[in-house]
């Protein structure tokens, strides 16, 4: 046996000595002469494209109907007439609408665009969760000179027309094509919300800066910040009131791109009120909990967080209300307090339901990114369990809807929150859902009271069961009366 296992040995090593003299295959020699310093770790990743569960939710939403902007849609013969438009934003911002009358503007100079573009490449690609081998040098830089262009042009445009007092200047403005076409101008709106259809915000702002610098003659816009011009544009996707102003960052470099800043808009006010953790700091502290413990810690939260449906809260005496105030500004800011829950409203429709999606899908891919919405949907998805359940929020007004039926917004929800992951550590609702998760125990755990809501429920619910029981014991008591003088005037007759 010792022999023979020296020869099995010596087999091994012999076939390894060998292997070790043959030529290394062509595919290691290519790794181990990669530079390490272009390779794409992802660190600087922002725009994503959306993963395959959640695009199936609905397509439509991260589908781009009318414009391409980036390379994720680049070359698709789907959007060659936006090219033509893109082509004549470029050279109204150079100046050139009006060949006429080209002295009336300070215009930027195409070359100082096309130096900055090659200047910002590099780190553009970076911003990508994919290197599009295929896009050369300057094939990306044209693609960027392009999009950023129309983008920037596109903004200050739709603010100047929208603020000028100047009869002339905005009909001038109106008669732009992409105003002209009435639909045209919502579908850009929701196409320039899409993860997939984005430009980094530097690429933005820094070509807004070199416009500035040149500004035009009788300009409207060249105090305006690029986040005010953002806002402005986007506003009629989700709009919010007027007499209310949206506390952001000025800061520039805070903001990752156009879906990004708008997104901000609506989780600041939640998040000055109660700041989640990032998810990157969430799960790292996590490390110093024995596993054990840290399961149990788990399933109890996650306990508390499956809340039940609005048919069984309503059964056991939860109140459902509409939160008007601010609901448009606020929409994360959800109430709960003795047996009350007060839920802003929720607009479900051809514009939000693209936004919040792409939202999701920004919050499923960012590591950095606190799960706002994520969170709201999935508590919208733990109240929602039937159309019954939807065709009482919209009752009370806390969803509102322009479907034809709730059976398609119950579908939508339940749908959009099977595919997303929802992490229980980091949610703005844990607060309101254990209360309402202790309440709904303390019902069940006294039968008197279970009795008594079911009561008032089926009894009480409304004037017209009121008045039906009233005419029930009315009419009882009429046939109780009635049998008894019967009886009584059998066993006692009159002498």
């Amino acid at each position: 046996m010792a022999r023979g296992g020296k020869s099995l040995t010596l087999m091994k090593t012999k076939r390894y000595t060998q292997e070790d003299t043959r030529p290394a295959p062509q595919w290691v020699i290519d790794i181990k002469q990669e530079e390490t310093d272009q390779l794409d770790f992802g660190k600087s990743w922002t725009i994503y494209r959306v993963p395959t569960n959640l695009f199936e939710v609905q397509k439509s939403a991260f589908i781009p109907k009318i414009i391409s902007v980036g390379p994720f849609h680049y070359g698709d013969k789907s959007y060659k007439v936006m090219e033509e438009h893109k082509k004549r934003f470029l050279f109204r911002l150079l100046g050139y609408d009006n060949k006429s009358n080209v002295g009336d503007y300070n215009y930027v100079d195409l070359e100082s665009i096309e130096r900055l573009m090659y200047g910002l490449e590099r780190k553009t690609r970076e911003c990508y969760s994919e290197s599009f081998p295929g896009l050369s040098v300057d094939a990306f830089v044209q693609m960027m000179v392009m999009d950023a262009c129309f983008v920037i042009e596109l903004l200050r445009l739709y603010h100047n027309v929208s603020s000028s007092n100047d009869i002339e200047e905005e009909e001038r403005a109106v008669a732009d094509p992409i105003f002209t076409t009435r639909w045209m101008l919502r579908a850009l709106q929701r196409d320039l919300m899409m993860i997939q259809n984005q430009l980094p915000f530097f690429v933005l702002q820094e070509l807004y800066r070199l416009i500035i610098l040149n500004p035009r003659k009788g300009g409207l816009e060249d105090n305006i910040s690029l986040i005010d011009l953002t806002l402005k544009f986007f506003d009629p996707l989700l709009p919010k009131d007027e007499n209310e102003n949206v506390d952001l960052d000025p800061d520039p470099e805070e903001y990752r791109h156009l879906l990004h800043l708008f997104r901000k808009s609506f989780i600041s006010p939640i998040k000055r009120k109660k700041p989640l953790m990032p998810r990157t700091g969430s799960t790292a502290t996590k490390h110093t909990i024995h596993p054990q413990l840290r399961t149990e810690s788990t399933r109890l939260k996650q306990e508390s967080h499956f809340i039940q449906c609005v048919t069984e809260l309503k059964e056991a005496g939860i109140t459902l209300l509409e939160k008007p105030e601010k609901s448009n500004i606020d929409i994360f800011d959800v109430e709960y307090e003795k047996g009350v829950l007060k839920i802003p409203t929720l607009f479900i429709d051809d514009n939000t339901v693209p936004l919040f999606l792409n939202f999701i899908a920004y919050e499923q891919c960012d590591k950095d990114a606190t799960p706002y919405f994520t969170n709201h949907f999935m508590f919208f998805d733990r109240l929602v369990d039937s159309i019954k359940d939807v065709e009482a929020l919209h009752r009370t007004g806390i969803i509102r809807h322009i479907f034809g039926s709730e059976k398609k917004v119950a579908y939508l929800i339940n749908r959009l929150c099977r595919e997303i992951v929802y992490n229980v550590d980091n949610c703005h609702l844990s607060e309101q859902m254990t209360g309402i998760n202790e309440y709904y125990k303390a019902y069940h755990a006294n039968k008197w009271y279970i009795w008594w809501t079911r009561l008032v429920r089926d009894y009480f619910s409304s004037p017209w069961t009121v008045l039906s029981l009233l005419a029930a014991c009315l009419l009882m008591a009429f046939t109780a009366g009635q049998t008894f003088y019967a009886l009584y005037g059998y066993y006692k007759p009159r002498n």
